[in-house]
């Protein structure tokens, strides 16, 4: 019974995973286009929202973590660094949307301060990614595979 819930949860993952992967890829470009019509609109939009990040970032470690699920990180070790550092700038680039639309739709405090925590929260996540790739090399994590 419990091999049949593997081959059948694995089943599920391999039919979302081209979803999962055109949302993380993807994800920061339209994210900025999002945050660009919010500033010049002033008015909020509907994004995909922190829970849905955190869903899409478990996913992405249940693939890096299960050995079934991970055999493209094996063909193509580049994927995974890449992959992780999309998914580090669409954190970024939603905390930047949440400040965002907290000013365009509650008016929690003005646009200047939205604007700041914006930008804050993308050169955060640029900084994190700066950090941890000059500490951790791409190449150690291909060769580490």
């Amino acid at each position: 019974m419990g091999k049949l819930f593997a081959i059948l949860g694995a089943t599920l993952y391999y039919f979302l995973y081209p979803f999962i992967i055109l949302i993380i890829v993807l994800g920061p470009l339209m994210e900025y286009d999002y945050l660009t019509d919010i500033y010049e609109l002033e008015a909020p939009r509907n994004v995909l929202g922190i829970g849905g990040v955190c869903f899409f970032g478990f996913l992405l470690l249940l693939s890096y973590r299960v050995k079934r699920l991970g055999w493209l990180y094996r063909k193509v070790p580049v994927f995974l660094p890449f992959l992780q550092m999309c998914f580090i700038m669409l954190v970024g680039f939603e905390f930047a949307l949440f400040f965002a639309n907290l000013w365009a739709d509650k008016g929690i405090f003005g646009k200047g301060c939205a604007l700041t925590l914006s930008i804050l929260s993308i050169l955060l996540a640029r900084a994190y990614l700066s950090y941890w790739y000059t500490k951790y090399p791409i190449s150690y994590k291909v060769h580490k595979l």
